[in-house]
């Protein structure tokens, strides 16, 4: 996301009815269950916040900046907290306790942009990161089993790297370069409207080459690839927003399928009403616990909208309300998500339903911030 809605920076304290949880171990003879992991504001700060299916929440950890997004381990034992871009942090912690384990700060000249992902044997962190001085995305590589000491780097092949993704063959990486060029000195800046340049990458985990590219049309040069999703079959969703002209009318969500070796993005179909009221700004982006459908946030447009990629057209099956929405994660059920908004509101929705159901112990202390991470532990 860029910035910050009011609803979100403006925290209201008659919201809030007390201080934050502190880590707490909270799993302790319960069985195996799906958690939420999602970055939040208060009038206390930042953090992130665990919380289960009933809603309740089963820990909370502050953060000295704005948390944007998180990946875990192949166990599902660990996680990592990213600060939202230009972020000068990653915070490793236990998934199930919530207790901090490592804390990882961003080298000299370079910052993190908010995403990660672990390699396929967990030995390895892979975090989208940008050049400071010169704004040249790269991803830095740190050693897990050596405190996540930085050890490396890739250049993305591109400017503004965002989320990043390990590919079902468990070697290819697949990152979105926004495509946006800014700088430490002017952190919120966009430098390069008019010449941007976004592309979504493969590159080969073992050595960063580049094993494919695929680039917006020229006329379509303004629409940032920035968060990523894959389906059962491998194919890549990607969420955009667009810097050209508020009026335009241009696609939003595409899918990409590199085992079919297609050259292009495939824009998936959008009724116009919906495509404008998106205000060209998706946020968030999400497949269910089968793979077949997809789901696409916009706190801008106050809506989830849902796609069948099981279908030959891969319609638009639903169009889901909700103010400031952005937070996205499968839930236990087929073709069911689960949202989170800036009001403080989390809401379950499944395929079939008429309208969403809200969690029976909805959080108001908190404002759900970016994104959201569903985790079996």
């Amino acid at each position: 996301m860029t910035a910050i809605p009011m609803n979100r920076r403006t925290l209201v304290a008659s919201l809030i009815g007390g201080g934050l949880l502190l880590p707490r171990l909270a799993f302790a003879n319960t069985p195996s269950e799906r958690i939420f992991v999602n970055a939040y504001g208060s009038p206390q700060g930042f953090g992130f916040a665990a919380f289960g299916a009933d809603g309740a929440l089963r820990y909370t950890l502050p953060l000295p900046q704005r948390g944007h997004s998180f990946t875990q381990s192949p166990d599902a034992r660990t996680g990592v907290a990213f600060a939202r871009r230009p972020g000068s942090f990653a915070r490793v912690f236990d998934l199930r306790s919530g207790t901090v384990q490592h804390e990882i700060a961003a080298t000299e000249d370079r910052n993190f942009c908010g995403h990660g992902a672990y390699s396929a044997d967990g030995r390895l962190l892979h975090a989208t990161e940008v050049v400071a001085s010169t704004g040249d995305g790269v991803l830095g590589i740190y050693d897990v089993r050596d405190g996540y000491r930085r050890i490396g780097e890739f250049a993305t092949r591109g400017l503004d790297p965002h989320e990043i993704l390990l590919m079902p063959d468990g070697r290819t990486l697949v990152v979105a370069n926004g495509g946006i060029l800014m700088r430490s000195d002017m952190p919120r800046l966009k430098l390069n409207i008019p010449d941007m340049a976004p592309s979504l990458v493969y590159l080969d985990s073992r050595d960063g080459s580049l094993t494919g590219e695929i680039k917006p049309a020229r006329e379509l040069h303004q629409l940032s690839t920035r968060h990523i999703a894959i389906d059962r079959h491998g194919r890549v969703a990607v969420a955009m927003q667009y810097e050209g002209p508020a009026d335009d009318d241009v696609p939003l969500v595409a899918l990409h399928d590199p085992g079919a070796g297609e050259t292009g993005f495939r824009y998936l179909p959008m009724p116009r009403a919906e495509q404008t009221a998106l205000r060209q700004y998706c946020g968030s982006a999400a497949i269910d616990r089968t793979g077949r459908y997809l789901a696409v946030s916009s706190p801008r447009g106050n809506r989830v909208l849902v796609w069948d990629l099981a279908a030959d057209a891969m319609p638009m099956v639903a169009s889901v309300p909700l103010g400031d929405v952005c937070g996205l994660g499968a839930s236990g059920e087929a073709g069911g998500f689960v949202l989170s908004a800036g009001t403080g509101k989390r809401e379950v929705w499944h395929q079939g339903s008429a309208q969403p159901r809200m969690l029976s112990a909805t959080e108001r202390r908190l404002q759900w911030d970016n994104h959201m991470m569903p985790v079996m532990i």
